[in-house]
């Protein structure tokens, strides 16, 4: 099942963001930005927790902050950080049905921050930085709480005592709050690198896009889909229940002193028992009960923006080839390199609107300069080939871009081969020339454009014939130009394959 960027679709409130510019364009920015974030949390957060990273928060949560910051700087919509957030949060519950609720936190604190402080370009380089160091500065301190609620002060009595026994100091020093301060102070740190990037990548983006090296082949149709396979969680035995409820018991005999304490009073065996009775009953009770609330608030949101779901639903094969195809590109370089290498191919393939297309239509109401903006968008490139059909003396005409060659549109009265379409009468003789020029440049490598695929050419005229060749014989960047209205019809017409659809003012930004 294809997508389809152009001709009619359900109004979402991405859609409503900039009546006066292309709206699929920026809808498929949104997202594929939006399954990135789903994959770097269900992919990225798996591979994490299969190492046992001890800063899982710290790599997810900055995946994190980099999709959201470009969000906001591509989708700059009232609230479309917030319903990327509920939708990252619903597949998050597809996928990962195993992620503890601490989990879905971060990500609604990330959203709901996000959509708090990203809502001014004027400020964007400041919001990203503020916004990235309170978001990672939560995953670290969320991470010390969950272990001093499993472990108890006791924890960190444990290590001051065993560092300052081997440093043998006459002094105690509080060990634990320098360890506690020094992970703090990396999250916060990692923050203001990452605030730092995600404020600059607009601008870096635009520029590597520029690059070759960061481009990508023109993806083949796929029937992957991202699988994650999701294991039953084992009933827990009534043995372990029935354990843990006895020591449940005895704990709270034992700490309030009842009788004679049936546990031992030393408390490295204090920390194990309170550790093992908070993350069973964790397990047993509060997670369970949170989740099943957090399940059931997802559940009725997915039905309010299921349009959206759909729609990353159906990016999220593409995506993940993308992540793929960029990985295996970079085998070549190590370390660092490797990884900086990766993310500016993925996020160059996944934010050009026309990348990873294979039709470009550049659609808009008559006369609102979009042949004007080709032949400016065009001038001096060697990369674009093809016809337009500017006005000079007030009458249709012809245009070579390459050559920048005219030559008559319109028919004389002495031509004895016409086509006609409504008011307008097109010299046959000279549409055969144009055509002779494109079917020369179908395998010439830039952009092929044709101006325009029309009326004409929907009943089989003009460039119908040599629209259809260059359909089966090309693999990317044909550019076609159609008035506004008619794009549903030649999409259908010539079974466009996906196309994306830009306004006049967006073809500058095409490489």
């Amino acid at each position: 099942m294809k997508i389809k960027f152009c001709g009619r679709y359900k109004v979402s409130i991405i859609d409503t963001m900039n009546r006066g510019s292309d709206i699929s364009t920026r809808s498929l920015r949104y997202y594929r930005l939006i399954a990135l974030w789903v994959l770097s949390e269900a992919m990225l957060g798996g591979i994490i927790h299969g190492f046992k990273i001890p800063v899982s928060g710290l790599v997810v949560g900055s995946a994190a902050v980099l999709c959201i910051c470009l969000i906001a700087w591509y989708a700059p919509a009232g609230g479309a950080i917030l319903k990327a957030t509920v939708i990252v949060a619903v597949f998050k519950m597809m996928l990962s049905p195993q992620a503890p609720p601490t989990a879905y936190i971060a990500v609604f604190f990330q959203g709901l921050l996000g959509e708090l402080l990203l809502s001014n370009k004027k400020y964007f380089r400041l919001s990203c930085l503020l916004f990235a160091v309170l978001a990672l500065l939560e995953s670290g301190l969320q991470r010390i709480a969950v272990l001093t609620i499993i472990y108890g002060n006791d924890l960190w009595k444990v290590i001051n005592d065993f560092i300052n026994g081997l440093t043998k100091q006459k002094m105690t020093a509080n060990y634990s709050l320098l360890i506690g301060g020094g992970y703090v102070l990396l999250h916060v740190t990692a923050g203001i690198i990452t605030g730092w990037w995600a404020s600059l990548l607009p601008g870096l983006i635009s520029k590597w896009s520029q690059q070759k090296i960061y481009s990508l082949p023109v993806p083949g149709t796929t029937e992957s889909i991202v699988t994650m396979a999701v294991k039953k969680k084992k009933r827990w035995k009534k043995g372990i229940f029935i354990a843990w409820f006895v020591l449940l018991v005895v704990y709270i005999q034992s700490y309030y002193k009842t009788g004679t304490p049936l546990l031992p009073a030393h408390i490295s065996l204090k920390i194990l028992v309170r550790s093992f009775l908070i993350v069973l009953g964790w397990y047993f009770i509060i997670g369970p009960f949170v989740k099943k609330i957090l399940q059931r608030w997802l559940q009725q949101k997915q039905t309010r923006v299921q349009a959206e779901i759909n729609q990353v639903l159906e990016l999220l094969p593409a995506t993940q080839q993308l992540v793929l195809q960029s990985w295996n590109r970079v085998l070549q370089y190590r370390g660092w390199k490797r990884f900086k290498t990766v993310i500016k191919i993925i996020l160059v393939n996944a934010l050009d609107p026309a990348r990873g297309k294979k039709i470009v239509i550049v659609s808009g109401p008559v006369q609102t300069g979009k042949t004007t903006a080709l032949v400016n968008w065009s001038a001096g490139r060697n990369d674009v080939h093809g016809i337009l059909t500017p006005v000079a003396n007030e009458k249709r005409v012809f245009m070579n871009i390459a050559s920048r060659h005219l030559f008559r549109m319109e028919a004389r009265e002495e031509d004895e081969s016409v086509w006609v379409v409504g008011k307008h009468i097109f010299s046959t003789e000279h549409f055969e020339k144009a055509i002779t020029i494109i079917k020369e440049l179908v395998h010439k490598e830039g952009w092929l454009v044709i101006d325009e695929i029309g009326p004409l050419e929907l009943r089989g005229n003009g460039f119908h014939d040599v629209l259809k060749e260059a359909l089966e014989q090309r693999h990317d960047k044909i550019l076609l130009v159609v008035r506004e209205g008619l794009e549903e019809k030649v999409i259908n017409h010539f079974q466009l394959p996906g196309p994306v659809c830009i306004s006049p003012q967006q073809v500058a930004a095409l490489v």
